[in-house]
């Protein structure tokens, strides 16, 4: 085999990891609608009406898994107000120096 065609192949699998990826794995960042109803909790995302798309959760399977879902959240987001302050701090820091020179 030619070397292009190692490269090819190995470009293959790699796209084939990525639509395996795409197709097991769904990323929410904004949510637009909560619905409960018949025991179920719908979370609704995506852009209205052309590409919404809708998560169905068993509303007492998530009962049992919020005491862990907020805890994890909570500490997720306490990572992430800690690290907005530093960078806070540190331009607040850089201002002063400037503002000193």
């Amino acid at each position: 085999m030619s070397k292009q065609t190692d490269l090819l192949e190995l470009k293959i699998k790699q796209l084939e990891g990525q639509l395996h990826d795409a197709r097991t794995h769904t990323y929410i960042g904004e949510t637009h609608s909560l619905v409960c109803a018949n025991g179920e909790l719908h979370i609704y995302y995506g852009n209205y009406p052309d590409d919404e798309r809708c998560l169905v959760i068993d509303a007492e399977q998530l009962f049992k898994d919020l005491p862990f879902i907020v805890s994890e959240v909570a500490k997720e987001q306490n990572k992430m107000q800690e690290m907005y302050l530093n960078q806070l701090k540190e331009s607040i820091e850089s201002l002063w120096k400037k503002e000193k020179e």
